[in-house]
């Protein structure tokens, strides 16, 4: 099981997929998903298996692409309030950390009713946080499973995920704090 530091913070609880719930069609619908070589996962440690989602611009988003970066994956809800919170400080990371070699990439999983999120809304929160130069990528809970080899085990809104510059999963938290987000990464750079 995923060891994820648990940090007291406000944070709101989704409903896991389970092997038997995961969603294909959905996926396919979305051109997106989760793609794993048999040796991937998403426990720390583990070779994170590649993402493929649309961003903002509703262009293809490849996780791998970005090789030698610290990645911080922000996997947030639209109707989550600290999730909103999250968003606020998104570009302001970004370009603090920019030339450090360093992608902050935001993950919306449901809308604000907790549906499906489309590109409209994906660009909608992009605008409504200032968010220019960061991905805003279109997910769904087809990314989500309790088993790391099939998907992040996201159990709460918003857990962030690091990515180490060769693309290991290096740490997880569940809940927002600024401050342990800019300790975490300047840990990692």
């Amino acid at each position: 099981m995923v060891t994820f530091l648990l940090f007291l913070l406000t944070a709101c609880t989704p409903t896991l997929q389970t092997e038997d719930t995961y969603d294909t069609q959905a996926a396919e619908e979305l051109a997106v998903g989760i793609y794993t070589d048999g040796v991937c996962g998403h426990a720390i440690g583990d070779d994170v298996c590649d993402l493929v989602l649309r961003d903002q611009n509703d262009e293809i988003w490849r996780l791998y692409d970005f090789e030698g970066d610290v990645i911080v994956l922000d996997f947030s809800a639209m109707w989550c309030g600290p999730c909103q919170s999250a968003a606020s400080t998104v570009q302001e990371m970004q370009d603090f950390y920019n030339s450090e070699g360093f992608k902050y990439i935001t993950i919306l999983i449901d809308d604000p009713t907790a549906g499906t999120v489309e590109l409209n809304e994906v660009q909608d929160w992009a605008a409504s946080f200032g968010i220019e130069t960061a991905p805003v990528l279109q997910g769904s809970r087809i990314l989500l499973n309790d088993d790391p080899a099939l998907g992040y085990p996201v159990t709460s809104w918003p857990t962030f995920v690091f990515i180490d510059r060769n693309l290991e999963v290096f740490w997880g938290i569940y809940g927002y704090s600024e401050e342990y987000l800019k300790m975490v990464i300047e840990d990692m750079l």
